[in-house]
């Protein structure tokens, strides 16, 4: 049975993250693997996102799949855009991990297996927004430059905006070396409160909290800051964990605006 972990911020749009339960990819794929780049069957795939789209009540034409490479590349996306990624890679929007909209109807989705998934959506404008944020694009700053770049090109306010930090790996799982501690140092916001150093020299990194913290420098407010509890590695049941298993499959995050 398909398992679903909503966002219910606005009735204006629906959002939310798929687990792994049900769905048709076996192995160490098993359950609903939604990635089409990780070795899995192609066609348990397309069935796994032919299930996704049934149960939100939509079709693979009215959704958009980018293929991510831990960039900072963002994309605004229409509704003639519709599809793309969904039955092949070959159409996919590529080295983009980050995709905005003003269209209704059209859902934009972001794929990760540790990495966070990020939901925006901005009330006056009813625009949405949905990001990939892995280490690399965190420390880069993927969140604060996907913000800016909507206050600056599309006339949003950071006080109408409402933010989603998806199930992503947790503080007490994630380890970094000091290669991406001192990445961390170089970022327009205090990292200093979201890592430690253990008794190895290795340190525990909290990746939401680096991602909230550029959300709240950019303007939006606390309260309108969603985190999900959940940690991808501690939680297998339900997600998928690349450190737990380089062979494993990939949730979703989905948005889309509700058609009138």
């Amino acid at each position: 049975m398909m398992k679903l972990i909503s966002w219910n911020i606005d009735p204006e749009i629906v959002a939310g993250t798929t687990t792994r339960q049900g769905g048709y990819s076996q192995g160490s794929y098993a359950g609903l693997n939604l990635g089409l780049n990780v070795g899995d069957d192609p066609q348990k795939v397309l069935a796994n996102r032919q299930l996704l789209a049934e149960t939100l009540h939509t079709q693979l034409d009215c959704m958009i799949s980018p293929l991510q490479t831990h960039s900072t590349n963002l994309m605004k996306v229409s509704l003639a855009d519709g599809g793309r990624g969904m039955y092949s890679l070959d159409d996919a929007p590529a080295s983009i991990d980050g995709l905005y909209t003003k269209d209704r109807g059209l859902f934009l989705l972001t794929y990760h297996a540790d990495c966070i998934p990020i939901l925006l959506y901005e009330r006056k404008q009813q625009l949405i927004l949905a990001l990939h944020s892995g280490w690399k694009g965190n420390v880069h700053e993927i969140t604060l430059k996907a913000i800016r770049l909507l206050i600056d090109k599309e006339n949003c306010s950071p006080k109408e905006m409402f933010a989603y930090i998806g199930p992503s790996l947790g503080k007490n799982r994630f380890e970094a070396k000091e290669d991406i501690i001192s990445l961390v140092k170089e970022m327009e916001i205090d990292g200093s409160p979201f890592y430690t150093q253990k008794a190895d020299g290795n340190y525990l990194l909290d990746a939401k909290g680096l991602a909230k913290a550029q959300m709240l420098l950019a303007g939006i407010p606390a309260s309108q800051i969603t985190v999900s509890p959940y940690c991808t590695m501690e939680r297998q049941d339900l997600f998928y964990s690349y450190r737990a298993d380089h062979g494993c499959g990939r949730n979703v995050s989905f948005i889309a605006l509700k058609e009138k």
